[in-house]
């Protein structure tokens, strides 16, 4: 019985054996400077021998994509291509058939250089270019300009390419960043300002629908809740509201007391809310983060940038 449960004990030990063998052949962890575990795949040396020329040239192509002077062209061929596509629309090109024909070839080749760009960093990076957010939002910017070549007016969408401005500007990106940081706030904001508009919305219609169909106002400001909803938002933005509140106070007098009262929560409280929201973003950014912010940065985000990518991706 002895010599059974020896033999079993050695049957079960076996896999958890071969098992710590094959993770010291092949796995090895390291700790970062965050003592965050980071796994590292090591491959047989065949593996390796097949593999190393792939690999070079993969590094190679990232280390030439992500160098900050790349970078600063493919940045300055944005803004180019920004600047183009609004000196088209001008009559003196667009009455032009042979000037403007100039004009979409070159923004095709501006198209096929930012490709040549985005398949570079597909390259370099492989899936692990989708962990990123601002390298994904360039190559969906890159594939709709393709996509969208189809008719003239798909075709007017093109300029939605110079949002990459966006991911190649520290400053902006760290904006964005802060930005997204408060979606959570935002959103609960929104839904306040949704109830806020409801409630206001379906007041306003039953005391005021009736004063369109008998005339007494030239257009349908609270007719319906579809009315209402749109004439509230049009006075949360103060754009000519006194003229609306003139126009119903001519019928009730009284009108001014709740105008008042929604422009007061809307237009003051809320909007103001929102403001002080996204500065305490802003506040709460890191040392870095808040120097590239007021671009008070000492080195070329390229620069640095591109330094930390090609050694993450080695």
């Amino acid at each position: 019985s002895m010599q059974n449960k020896s033999s079993r004990s050695s049957l079960t030990a076996a896999p958890s054996i071969v098992i710590r063998s094959i993770q010291s052949t092949f796995v090895q962890d390291a700790f970062n400077e965050n003592d965050e575990v980071t796994i590292h795949i090591v491959l047989p040396d065949w593996a390796q021998t097949v593999m190393k020329p792939f690999n070079d040239a993969r590094k190679a192509i990232g280390k030439a994509v992500n160098d900050y002077r790349v970078q600063n062209i493919v940045l300055l061929l944005i803004i180019i291509n920004a600047i183009m596509m609004g000196i088209a629309t001008f009559p003196l090109v667009k009455d032009d058939p042979e000037l403007s024909n100039k004009f979409e070839v070159i923004d095709q080749v501006f198209l096929i250089l930012f490709t040549i760009e985005s398949s570079m960093q597909i390259l370099f990076h492989g899936w692990t270019l989708f962990k990123d957010g601002f390298l994904t939002f360039d190559l969906l910017i890159v594939v709709m300009s393709w996509a969208l070549e189809g008719t003239q007016v798909i075709r007017a969408f093109r300029i939605f390419r110079a949002l990459r401005l966006v991911t190649r500007i520290s400053t902006m990106r760290n904006l964005v960043l802060a930005l997204f940081s408060v979606i959570p706030k935002m959103t609960a904001i929104f839904m306040l300002l949704l109830l806020i508009f409801y409630i206001f919305a379906v007041m306003f219609t039953q005391l005021f629908k009736d004063l369109y169909r008998d005339g007494l106002v030239p257009e349908p400001y609270f007719s319906g809740l579809a009315y209402s909803l749109f004439t509230l938002f049009q006075m949360m933005t103060l754009d000519e509201w006194a003229n609306i509140q003139y126009e119903i106070a001519e019928t009730y007098s009284w009108a001014w007391i709740p105008f008042l009262v929604f422009i007061v929560i809307t237009g003051f409280v809320v909007v103001n809310l929102i403001i002080a929201v996204i500065c305490d973003a802003v506040h709460v950014m890191g040392g870095d983060e808040k120097a590239g912010l007021i671009g008070d940065d000492d080195e070329s985000y390229f620069s640095r940038e591109s330094n930390r990518v090609y050694k993450d991706r080695e």
